[in-house]
């Protein structure tokens, strides 16, 4: 373990502390933070069921960021004004800056630190609690990413999409997305990761969202990474009273990917939804933590993720609700459903409740089966074959899902990804 946290420390120094006193500060703290907790191992609960030891056998190496020219051109997202994000390096942003609303602010996130730290400083690094090397290094390594900012009362009609692309092996891409909504703003996000097929690379990417009173946002999560690709994630949230926070998880690329969220609900009547969907197939390992923390009376959080493994693959879901003292009149709900379409997949499904507060309506729980062979035989009476049947009841468990988001152009493209996922 020395060796790999000694290659990353190199990796660190090489590229340097920021020139801004305060950030450097904090990527120092974070390097200590690294040293001092290292990458994470399965002798530590949370990461149980989820080994990284192929990770150690490899080593990304960090390119300085130059000036990305070229356009995502291989997204397909079907909605949402695009800023790519090339091998980390950010392509288009100003232009795109200029068709936004007054006040509104999407610049990268190392011109932003300049030109609007007191935005930023608030938020930056106090809404993640690093827990684990991976976040220390990403806050160490404090480079590419984006700042998002909406004023008061500004809500944009069309998705932001922002496009990340790899092509490059063996590298290693640190990215760090700041968005603060102000209060009564409103907009949706869609974060899409995706790479070369078969080309080794690294993601560590995390996203904090501070949400002010009655905003409301969307945020979307598409992670179609490369097959040989490692895609470590977290979404930090913090919510004022009366906001509202969705956000929506798809996931079926990568080789190992590890993808968490963590929401407190810090003042009253905050209600937040968590719901995804992920798919893995032959060889994949797909990891969900997820933490809704109800810090004070009248939240209501839900969280509905629905598993699809084929072939040798492997999932984790680990969803966690904390009620703390005093936290009245919690409304919690949570439940995990899997479909094994192999027997050699395998799922580790553990929804948990810490309640501290009595005056509360919370409820779990978790479902593993296969497809139901009644239901398939009752298709065949009618002339279905039982591929098609399969496909009829894999849409029919994704459905509900789907259903949840706002954008029916979105639901439909992700419902085709999925299907040839499944093949």
């Amino acid at each position: 373990m020395s060796e790999i946290l000694d290659f990353y420390q190199q990796q660190q120094a090489a590229t340097g502390f920021s020139n801004i006193p305060w950030l450097a500060r904090l990527q120092e703290n974070a390097l200590a933070d690294f040293a001092r907790l290292g990458f994470p191992t399965r002798q530590l609960e949370d990461w149980k069921y989820t080994a990284v030891d192929s990770f150690f056998q490899q080593r990304f190496v960090m390119d300085k960021l130059g000036t990305a020219n070229v356009d995502a051109s291989q997204n397909d997202v079907p909605v949402g004004q695009k800023i790519a994000l090339i091998n980390g390096m950010i392509a288009g942003a100003e232009a795109f800056a200029a068709s936004l609303p007054e006040g509104v602010i999407v610049q990268p996130l190392a011109q932003a630190l300049l030109e609007h730290p007191e935005k930023i400083k608030p938020h930056l690094g106090a809404i993640l609690q690093q827990e684990h090397g991976f976040h220390a290094l990403n806050t160490a390594m404090l480079q590419a990413g984006l700042f998002i900012y909406l004023p008061e009362g500004v809500c944009l009609d069309e998705p932001l999409l922002l496009a990340h692309w790899q092509d490059n092996a063996n590298q290693a891409t640190y990215i760090r997305h700041v968005i603060v909504a102000e209060a009564n703003s409103a907009a949706s996000i869609i974060e899409d990761y995706q790479g070369v097929a078969d080309c080794p690379y690294f993601t560590n990417t995390i996203t904090e969202i501070y949400a002010s009173p009655h905003a409301k946002l969307q945020h979307y999560k598409i992670q179609r990474e490369g097959k040989q690709a490692y895609h470590i994630g977290h979404l930090a949230v913090m919510q004022a009273a009366d906001s509202q926070v969705s956000s929506h998880s798809f996931s079926i690329g990568g080789k190992l990917v590890r993808s968490d969220i963590t929401i407190r609900l810090h003042e009253p009547r905050a209600t937040c939804l968590m719901n995804g969907i992920y798919a893995p197939a032959e060889g994949q390992h797909i990891d969900h933590h997820t933490l809704v923390t109800h810090e004070v009376p009248d939240c209501l959080s839900e969280q509905d993720y629905k598993g699809i493994l084929t072939g040798q693959s492997r999932a984790v879901f680990n969803g966690k609700v904390v009620v703390v003292k005093d936290a009245q009149r919690t409304l919690a709900k949570q439940q995990n459903k899997n479909l094994l379409l192999s027997a050699h997949a395998e799922i580790d499904t553990k929804p948990q409740l810490e309640i501290f507060a009595d005056d509360v309506v919370c409820t779990h729980g978790a479902t593993v089966g296969q497809l139901d062979e009644d239901a398939l035989f009752y298709l065949a009476t009618r002339g279905i074959g039982r591929a098609e049947a399969s496909r009829f009841l894999i849409q029919a468990f994704t459905t509900e899902n789907l259903r949840t988001l706002a954008n029916p152009a979105l639901a439909t493209w992700i419902s085709k990804l999925l299907t040839q996922q499944l093949g």
